[in-house]
């Protein structure tokens, strides 16, 4: 590198790549390393485990202490760290010459003389600036995959004070089938807008130009007085008219005490790029969610929210204060944006209980001496407090309130039957698919995969005739996508977040009833997944996994017991019908089907990953083999 006083090397091997980064001087350096080589490749510090930006065309910037050293994995198969935000260069982007604003679009707002004009404007924005764009965005589902049109279906121009904004939906044209997506567009002027249109190149989508003004063209979420008038918006129930339809901005009961009296003076952070949403937040008061691929039908995350925060007044989830949602002509609707309250935190779930079983098996490693029996004592009353807190929540979602969309149902007999056949149809597609990737397996898993797959025609006859006899209770709406990453830590308590559903199902699917254990079985397969993330990252060599992996098989047993035990008691002491042994037998269906789905999605995805429910699922089996 050009700064002399650091010595970098790369070590490569098969398509494996070390890099070392040394800092030979006393005082702080930094540096820039040319690895456009590994363009798109994500640097994973080895001796943490920390992922760094992915390496782009540009020199790659690292700071380093006195003294001080990196190895990095640069690694093509790590998720790049949820906070980095991909820059696009606008240079090579074409400029947008607008005449008439945000109307220099639509033909059917101009004088007839430039209808030729706006065609064409409209043109460039659908195939040239909007597609670009929206290809390199995070939130963009099919990545990787070029759009040949991003088509404005319907849109609102949107005049508060002095602001102006357009709220587009966008249909993509891409290789599958078309989907649509909420992009939310902002103007900024150099001569008049300076800190905007500082704030809005952080996310540009093109240049502009209007007689002598230049400017941006950017993602709305990136203006602060978007996201405050947004909030305003929803408490003053505002609706904008579109040609196919409306906006409509709502609030809940929660909306004046949760958003208080001064919108406009909370600070704005700047978004962060959650996979699929945009997420902003308004002091420490706000946190506002912008949807970007949009599904037709309520939301269930704005469903739920809005029945826990107003009818079953469940306290232990994020309270929802308003929401943004476009209703077309036929009466369909679309949910844009949601406000919640801002809640203080220690993180997540997964994070705080890795955390913990890291510094646990660590001091194993390192210490070796007898452990106390009640070591997780501290960590296993947090367990019972969250097996309480996700049977409140099944309380809440069952009681009786008149909401078609919510009240229970009895659960019966074909209810039963078809849980069976759905978890027997996953179990059938996921041994099948074990079977055509078992060469594509790493060398020490394959065994693994053979003891499964000789047993592929008993696993079948006993997910077929699992024991579900004497089931009782009811069907009622769950969280549906439950696991240590959708609860938040806060003040030895938590919160039950996101309640979206499964991304890969439709929102009706999301929406049907079923039993709540189904939460249950998620929730105790994110410990197992859990025990074995800790082992893999402390564990340093095989020897190693040996010692500690007794250890991490026992915080899961008992992990498991304290959040059953309280969440079943719970559930009990609340007047649920279910019986504790029914339940049981129930739960272990649902927790092998879970298994099994989340070996397919391994397969598909993260083969590195398929040891986790590969050993899941044959604990499970022999377990169950011995209980009958």
């Amino acid at each position: 590198p050009g700064n002399r006083k650091i010595l970098a090397y790369l070590s490569e091997y098969g398509d494996d790549a070390i890099l070392t980064v040394f800092n030979l001087s006393r005082s702080a350096q930094p540096v820039e390393l040319d690895m456009s080589a590994f363009k798109g490749r994500v640097p994973v510090e080895m001796l943490g485990k920390t992922a760094f930006p992915p390496v782009g065309e540009l020199p790659y910037l690292l700071t380093l202490p006195s003294h001080g050293f990196y190895w990095f994995r640069l690694s093509a198969d790590v998720q790049m760290p949820a906070w980095h935000q991909e820059g696009t260069p606008l240079q090579d982007r074409a400029v947008l010459v607008l005449f008439d604003g945000w109307t220099s679009f639509f033909r059917e707002r101009v004088m007839p003389w430039r209808i030729g004009m706006a065609e064409r404007m409209r043109l460039q924005l659908e195939t040239e600036t909007l597609p670009r764009h929206v290809e390199t965005q995070r939130w963009y589902a099919s990545k990787g995959t070029s759009i040949a049109r991003a088509r404005v279906r319907d849109h609102a121009v949107w005049d508060a004070g002095q602001r102006s904004w357009m709220l587009p939906l966008l249909d993509l044209d891409g290789p599958s089938e078309t989907s649509t997506y909420f992009m939310p567009l902002a103007l900024a002027w150099e001569d008049h807008d300076e800190d905007r249109m500082k704030a809005l190149m952080a996310c540009p989508v093109a240049k502009v130009r209007q007689q002598a003004n230049v400017g941006v063209m950017a993602d709305a979420f990136f203006d602060e007085s978007f996201c405050r008038a947004l909030v305003e918006a929803m408490g003053e129930r505002l609706t904008l008219p579109t040609s196919g339809g409306k906006l409509l901005f709502t609030h809940t009961d929660a909306f004046a005490k949760l958003a208080g009296k001064d919108v406009n003076a909370l600070a704005v952070t700047a978004p962060t790029a959650q996979s699929s949403n945009t997420v902003v937040t308004l002091g420490e008061r706000l946190f506002l969610k912008g949807y970007r691929r949009l599904r037709p039908g309520i939301n269930p995350e704005l469903e739920m929210g809005r029945f826990l925060t107003e009818v079953a007044k469940y306290p232990n989830c994020v309270p929802v204060a308003g929401a943004l949602e476009y209703v077309a002509n036929d009466g369909s609707t679309m949910t844009l944006a949601l406000v919640q309250s801002y809640v203080p935190n220690q993180g997540d779930g997964w994070d705080y209980t890795l955390s913990y079983l890291e510094r646990y098996l660590e001091s194993i490693r390192t210490i070796d001496t007898e452990q106390p029996a009640d070591v997780h004592g501290g960590f296993l009353s947090l367990m019972q407090t969250l097996g309480e807190r996700t049977a409140e929540l099944h309380l809440a979602l069952s009681k009786r309130t008149g909401d078609k969309a919510f009240d229970p149902e009895p659960m019966t007999e074909q209810d039963v039957a078809g849980w069976r056949e759905r978890a027997a149809n996953e179990t059938g597609r996921t041994l099948d698919r074990l079977a055509e990737r078992l060469a594509d397996l790493p060398h020490e898993l394959q065994d693994e995969a053979k003891r499964l797959l000789v047993r592929a025609a008993e696993v079948r006859d006993r997910v077929a005739a699992f024991p579900l006899e004497g089931q009782s209770g009811v069907k009622t709406r769950f969280h549906g996508d439950y696991h240590l990453g959708q609860v938040l830590v806060s003040r030895n308590d938590f919160l039950i977040i996101d309640f979206e559903g499964e991304p890969a199902r439709s929102f009706e699917e999301r929406r049907q009833r079923s039993s709540a254990l189904r939460d249950v079985a998620g929730m105790v397969r994110s410990f197992n997944y859990a025990r074995w993330s800790a082992l893999r990252r402390v564990a340093q060599s095989a020897d190693e996994i040996l010692k500690l992996e007794p250890a991490a098989r026992a915080w899961e047993a008992e992990t498991r017991d304290a959040f059953l035990g309280a969440y079943m008691a719970r559930m009990s002491h609340g007047g649920a019908t279910q019986s504790e042994e029914s339940a049981t037998r129930l739960l272990a269906l649902f927790e092998f089907e879970k298994a099994m789905y989340e070996l397919r999605y391994e397969l598909d995805n993260r083969l590195d990953w398929v040891q986790v429910p590969l050993q899941g699922i044959l604990a499970l089996i022999d377990a169950h083999g011995h209980a009958h």
